[in-house]
């Protein structure tokens, strides 16, 4: 007959077993629960909608099937990339443009990149006065890049290192901006390249147009000094007669050691296009730095818009006045001169 210490030692291992029991299928339960939801999941993700609008995306040098998901709103990565390990496409990618219709699901995406749009080709017009952040945001609000996809690239010491493989005379520069020429240059919309299709093209007309015909033989120093002036005389004058005359007013404040005060100077170390420079200018106007020319004396530390041949050439060839002082209306572009400060605070009447 049992004692009632081994009733009890009986009894607890039973409890013990029924309570295992219960965590066990506690624990059954939840990872039951979990991959039905999971296996769910999946199967909804096969049929849901990715994309609900038409929409065109491009492929580009480097892109994987895994990254498509970052092209596309709203698309989680975990489940694509999930789907295509169970999905392996049999086609490899290319690079191109290609066109995902309404209501597509991932099926139906993944065979989008099947057939590429057929070529399509537009011009692109690079103004006179544009920066490279202008350029940028003018490129991006085409759909073309994404943004900041140009600044990165043509301020990119190893992209201008390899440039200098076809255009030696990049060799000793930390910034393409002054060497994308401004111009208007048709480029395929279905294997775009920012290189290939955009600033190879803006460096070729450089060559051609400005370095082989005024710079090609002088010095390295000499070519800063004058397409940094031009960049900014670009920006001064718009006038094709007057940028001589501005050209020489400034080279002459240089030479003088005086301070040249120029107000386009002020954003650029801030990154800035020509249109959020003016409404910030003012922020900007006493701030001390290697580009504000209102508080240091010389040029910028690098060219602040991609002059012109007709700019470059008026600054090369610049026209020595006895002025000193320059402004514009501001309504009507007119420009007036003046020799002395008293001359140009009474011609500031004209402003507006």
């Amino acid at each position: 007959m049992q004692n009632l210490f081994e009733r009890k030692s009986i009894n607890t291992e039973e409890n013990n077993k029924k309570s295992w029991l219960k965590i066990f299928l506690i624990l059954l339960f939840i990872v039951v629960f979990f991959v039905i939801t999971f296996y769910y999941k999946y199967q909804s993700f096969k049929t849901d909608v990715l994309v609900e609008d038409t929409q065109i995306i491009s492929i580009k040098s480097g892109d994987t099937f895994n990254s498509i998901s970052e092209k596309i709103d709203w698309v989680s990565g975990f489940w694509f990339d999930l789907y295509l390990n169970f999905n392996t496409p049999d086609y490899e990618l290319q690079v191109w443009r290609y066109e995902i219709k309404e209501n597509s699901n991932i099926n139906d995406v993944i065979n989008s990149l099947k057939e590429p749009i057929p070529e399509q080709e537009i011009n692109v017009t690079i103004l006179e006065w544009r920066n490279i952040y202008d350029i940028d945001e003018y490129l991006a609000d085409l759909g073309i890049i994404e943004a900041n996809e140009y600044v990165n690239y043509v301020t990119s010491s190893e992209k201008i290192e390899k440039l200098t493989e076809y255009f030696p005379f990049l060799g000793w520069i930390n910034t393409l901006e002054w060497y994308l020429y401004p111009d208007t240059y048709a480029i395929s919309l279905n294997n775009f390249e920012v290189r290939k299709l955009v600033v190879d093209k803006q460096l070729t007309a450089f060559e051609e147009k400005v370095y082989n015909k005024l710079l090609k033989n002088m010095d390295n120093k000499s070519i800063e000094e004058l397409i940094n002036l031009a960049s900014i005389v670009e920006k001064e004058e718009k006038n094709s007669s007057e940028k001589a005359t501005v050209a020489g007013i400034l080279k002459k404040r240089l030479e003088t050691w005086w301070m040249i005060w120029a107000d386009i100077t002020v954003c650029y170390p801030h990154e800035l296009t020509s249109q959020q420079c003016k409404m910030v200018v003012s922020k900007y106007i006493n701030e001390k730095s290697s580009y504000n020319t209102r508080t240091m004396v010389w040029l910028p530390k690098t060219p602040i818009s991609n002059p012109s041949y007709e700019t470059i050439e008026a600054t090369l060839n610049y026209k020595e006045t006895p002025y000193w002082f320059y402004l514009h209306n501001v309504s009507t572009w007119k420009i007036y001169y003046a020799e002395t400060n008293a001359e140009h605070e009474s011609n500031k009447k004209f402003m507006y």
